[in-house]
């Protein structure tokens, strides 16, 4: 699934069928910015803000992209560089839970992407994020 709900897979084979005749231009989307091109597939029903990072980053092969919505690269970020632990969380997985897709928590996220300088490269330490998940797999 490459990491596509199979919702998401249907919105994203539609977009490529759209691509392919013409309906969306690749070559506009790939002259774009990165801010505008993540516009332009948001405004495709179905396309989300993280579904067009993810196209971004896997199909135009974005270097700078930060998934914030992605709770995978959200949950290893905070446990690797204890960004928003909540103290009175009772367990990891309940503090993990609480590092939810805010403002504040984008926010978090980008300072510590400045402080070590991830930019511009952020699409890395997703993919990194995911790889560690792959590692760490825990089936509940």
């Amino acid at each position: 699934s490459a990491g596509y709900s199979k919702n998401k897979a249907k919105f994203v084979n539609q977009l490529v069928a759209d691509v392919e005749s013409g309906k969306v231009s690749a070559s506009e989307i790939a002259q774009l910015s990165d801010r505008k091109a993540a516009q332009l597939l948001m405004d495709i029903d179905g396309i989300g803000p993280w579904c067009a990072g993810r196209v971004l980053m896997d199909f135009l092969r974005r270097a700078d992209i930060m998934l914030y919505g992605d709770l995978t690269v959200r949950n290893y970020l905070n446990d690797l560089y204890d960004i928003g632990h909540v103290a009175d969380a009772e367990t990891v997985l309940q503090s993990a839970a609480d590092f939810d897709d805010t403002t504040h928590n984008r926010n978090l996220i980008d300072a510590v992407a400045a402080k070590f300088k991830w930019a511009p490269f952020r699409s890395v330490v997703c993919y990194l994020m995911y790889h560690l998940q792959e590692d760490n797999l825990v089936l509940v």
